[in-house]
């Protein structure tokens, strides 16, 4: 896509790919958002930043969380001709699910955000011990 062109027209998109690596410390979901940002906006797709960062900081913050581990998390944004992809990876063996809050719940309501903004979500679990959330974002 070049800058003249509106949001919605695109020409063929090259195969883009990155992994920033985030230790499971929920003061580090700020920079991961603001990488996606800078990311997005060096891609041309600053349009889809504002669902980008949402659903980054829902995934993130689950996987931290959820992970007892000292790895770090792998936050992968990937684009193709048709969908930008997050996907993070952590060392937590366990499937997530979405839970339906209740009003006075502080939490519990990650995976209903990713729902209501991505095209789709997955869970994929690794022969290392590892498990991949991923979400696609139609361009």
């Amino acid at each position: 896509m070049t800058s003249t062109q509106p949001p919605g027209t695109y020409e063929r998109v090259e195969n883009r790919r990155i992994s920033i690596f985030v230790f499971p410390e929920p003061e580090q979901v700020r920079p991961a958002r603001r990488a996606v940002k800078a990311i997005l906006g060096h891609w041309d797709m600053a349009h889809l930043a504002e669902d980008a960062e949402l659903v980054t900081t829902e995934l993130l913050t689950n996987a931290i969380r959820h992970t007892d581990s000292e790895h770090p998390i792998r936050v992968t944004i990937a684009l193709d001709q048709r969908w930008l992809s997050i996907g993070v990876r952590d060392r937590s063996n366990s499937a997530p699910r979405v839970h339906r809050a209740v009003t006075c719940d502080e939490g519990g309501r990650g995976l209903l955000l990713v729902e209501s903004v991505a095209r789709s979500w997955a869970c994929r679990f690794h022969r290392d011990g590892t498990k991949t959330i991923s979400c696609r974002l139609r361009l």
